[in-house]
């Protein structure tokens, strides 16, 4: 690869962003230009020199050197120590999280909403495109810089759509933003694991707060099925085959209608496409663009606007 290199401590260390099983995420600059310019840098823990190149580590890079698109985090550079990995990407100060977070009691506003959701899902259905999932979808991984662009990052656990037959990992995606397929132990899954996350990030930015928060997968999955009712055969065929089901007992639903009521008509209309209990059902990402929700008054607010909401925050 020729944009690897070995590492030359140009980079200096400013506080640590991260941790997770791959290593570690630090804010760092390259003080020796101009203009200061800041980078997130990843280091992947270890490389597997014997057997080849850490296969998360491979995967990630290969599908963001692939796919380039404004509202996707971009690889600046990529270099090794001799047991390490690094990955420079872009650094951007304001994570989702920030923008959904109350300050206060006032809602977001719609056009907001609308912005950020087109972003997303404009970045979304090019991930789709290239035949990628990105199966760790939520608002810490979206990234706003200050020219009010968002930014899908994080693709640590994306990859390839497996060939017919070939099995995926189940326990991917936050638990929070995890559909129901995945908790229910699916070994074949496709492009609506993310838009049922995508799906979960736009009610929260309606509420304010997570829609499916749980200290647990039953927690978890009670209120999936109090808000959408239990599936059955008619809705969502063979579920009940899926390793991992667990059968509940139907309660009171309190329906996406009557829980967002307020929201406009088409709002809660592309919201009920995307958080479908059957993923054969739910929206695609490119469909969801052209829903009439982006349509009606009030329109997206511009990347101008959202970058004077980026401002406020990042002072």
């Amino acid at each position: 690869m020729k944009s690897v290199k070995l590492y030359d401590k140009r980079f200096q260390k400013i506080v640590k962003l991260g941790e997770g099983t791959y290593g570690k995420v630090y804010k760092v600059k390259l003080p020796d230009t101009e203009k200061v310019q800041y980078y997130a840098l990843k280091k992947y823990a270890s490389i597997l020199f014997g057997e080849g190149m850490d296969i998360t580590a491979l995967r990630e890079i290969t599908i963001l050197k692939e796919i380039s698109h404004e509202n996707i985090v971009k690889i600046h550079e990529l270099f090794y120590g001799m047991k390490s990995l690094y990955i420079a990407y872009e650094y951007i100060d304001c994570e989702l999280t920030k923008i959904i977070q109350p300050l206060n009691n006032d809602e977001l506003p719609e056009s907001l909403i609308k912005g950020l959701m087109l972003q997303m899902l404009k970045g979304l259905a090019e991930i789709h495109r290239y035949s990628v999932l990105h199966r760790d979808i939520k608002p810490q991984n979206l990234l706003v810089n200050k020219d009010g662009v968002l930014k899908i990052a994080d693709f640590g656990f994306a990859r390839f759509i497996a060939s017919p037959g070939r099995e995926m990992t189940a326990g991917v995606i936050s638990n929070w933003y995890r559909p129901p397929e995945i908790f229910f132990g699916a070994k074949y899954y496709s492009y609506g694991v993310d838009i049922w996350s995508t799906g979960c990030i736009f009610a929260e930015m309606i509420k304010r707060k997570p829609l499916f928060q749980g200290a647990t997968e039953i927690d978890i999955l009670t209120k999936i099925f109090s808000l959408l009712g239990i599936p059955n055969e008619s809705d969502w065929p063979d579920n009940n085959q899926l390793d991992g089901f667990k059968l509940f007992s139907q309660g009171d639903v309190i329906t996406i209608k009557k829980y967002f009521a307020g929201f406009s008509e088409e709002g809660i209309d592309l919201l009920e496409k995307m958080l479908a209990l059957n993923p054969n059902k739910r929206i695609s990402a490119s469909e969801a663009i052209k829903h009439p929700f982006f349509t009606v008054e009030p329109l997206p607010c511009t990347n101008e606007e959202i970058a004077q909401v980026v401002s406020k925050l990042i002072q």
